[in-house]
């Protein structure tokens, strides 16, 4: 035996049951925590034409979030499927809602946190999120240790339900 397995995403984040709205499921109002703890995540709208997005990102200001950087939405049929495999479209808009700090005091010091809120927006989502898809993962492009196993530390995660 030996050779190397292909890549997976380690799926290391708590997923968020939503309904699958490829076949007319409600997505809810939930937020898909992120590995960090720290990233929140919103699926706001999915048509055959846009799905959108809502990230609350921390440690990041306006001006790091890059046009040059596309978030990824990938539709995994199980868990266990080769990320070589997997159907994945880049970020078709992504769009500053609001920045700023949040103060947090530790027993050392307080000090300001930076926090940016995007929109993240991806035409003919139809084409990764289908009747067969089983988890959808965003795939946030400033993560740390983004090609780790495990993904993106600031990753949303979401299991569709049946």
């Amino acid at each position: 035996m030996g050779g190397c397995a292909p890549p997976q995403y380690g799926f290391a984040a708590p997923s968020l049951p939503v309904g699958n709205p490829s076949d007319g499921g409600s997505l809810g109002d939930g937020e898909a925590i992120a590995i960090d703890g720290l990233s929140k995540h919103r699926w706001l709208t999915f048509t055959q034409t846009e799905a959108c997005f809502e990230s609350h990102l921390n440690d990041l200001r306006a001006e790091d979030i890059l046009p040059k950087f596309d978030f990824i939405l990938m539709g995994f049929r199980d868990q266990t499927q080769p990320m070589a495999n997997v159907p994945a479209i880049a970020s078709s808009r992504v769009t500053v809602k609001s920045s700023g700090q949040e103060k947090v005091v530790t027993q050392e010091r307080a000090f300001g946190l930076a926090h940016v809120v995007v929109e993240v927006c991806f035409d003919n989502p139809g084409r990764v999120v289908t009747p067969a898809t089983s988890y959808v993962v965003l795939r946030v492009p400033y993560s740390v240790d983004s090609d780790a196993i495990g993904g993106g530390s600031r990753d949303g995660v979401w299991r569709l339900t049946r």
